[in-house]
């Protein structure tokens, strides 16, 4: 039987679970209150939610909502502390674990388990690179965008200098007469 407070949070895992895209899962049990304070303060200004989680709650709530696909994938991370960041951003998360990173009693922290990202896993330390690679859709409209610009500035740059020219000539054929 689950008590009263086990059910307040897998309820709150449940919608934050609806409410993100994506999911990371993390360990940061060796930081210290100065390093954990600066970790959640990114993830706060970079609008991810930022969740302890006992891994055997987790592990209930994954049997409960029927995410019994998504448990098989990940149980083998759900050792030691887990912490879980849900955001709507792809990358923000990776950029915000790489940027913390640490070297505490033989490793690295915090250290990355593993995320749910595009539809796909992505599990352990080494897709971590991958994940602060990958270009959220604002970086890729972007990306398209000041393509296009500069394809338009070209335009009327070569439009612009064209018609200075014809205008050079001109006068110099002016001049001449």
């Amino acid at each position: 039987m689950i008590n009263i407070n086990k059910k307040k949070k897998i309820e709150l895992i449940n919608k934050l679970f609806i409410k993100y895209n994506y999911f990371y899962i993390i360990d940061i049990s060796k930081f210290k209150s100065n390093l954990l304070f600066n970790f959640r303060k990114d993830c706060y200004n970079n609008k991810i939610k930022f969740l302890n989680i006992k891994n055997t709650l987790l592990k209930k709530f994954l049997i409960i909502k029927k995410k019994k696909k998504i448990l098989k994938i990940i149980k083998d991370v759900l050792i030691n502390n887990t912490f879980i960041m849900f955001t709507n951003n792809i990358n923000n998360p990776a950029k915000i674990i790489k940027k913390n990173k640490i070297f505490i009693t033989n490793k690295y922290y915090p250290i990355f388990k593993a995320a749910y990202v595009n539809k796909k896993f992505y599990i352990g330390e080494k897709k971590l690179n991958i994940l602060c690679n990958i270009k959220s859709k604002e970086e890729l409209i972007i990306n398209i965008l000041l393509g296009i610009n500069n394809k338009i500035n070209n335009f009327i740059f070569n439009i612009i200098n064209y018609n200075i020219i014809k205008i050079i000539l001109i006068i110099k054929n002016l001049k001449k007469k």
